[in-house]
């Protein structure tokens, strides 16, 4: 698992808390993320990015395969980051509430 890396990755949860976004919408699209990654390890039947660059050096693959799975990497990593981050934005979501919403919540 990944941890959140500093104050941007809170401030974007933060925003995905007080964007339009229901805490519905931002499961549903976690679970879209997850079965993203889930394709591609069964695809390449590899476990991670790096993994999948690998493949790579192991097999012999036209450039156009081998520009695919490097983009694939690419948008993997960067849906393990987003992921990590709409994941802390769901576990969080009443604590990243504005303190007015905090405040009307506790009465």
């Amino acid at each position: 698992m990944l941890a959140l890396q500093g104050g941007e990755d809170v401030k974007e949860a933060i925003r995905l808390r007080d964007s339009d976004h229901a805490i519905e919408d931002l499961t549903q699209r976690l679970t879209e993320m997850n079965d993203q990654i889930r394709g591609w390890r069964n695809e390449f039947d590899v476990e991670s990015p790096s993994q999948l660059r690998g493949t790579i050096a192991d097999q012999v693959l036209d450039v156009t395969e081998e520009d695919r799975r490097r983009e694939i990497a690419r948008e993997w990593e960067q849906l393990q980051r987003r992921i990590e981050i709409v994941g802390f934005a769901i576990r969080e979501w009443d604590y990243l509430a504005p303190a007015t919403e905090r405040d009307e919540a506790r009465r």
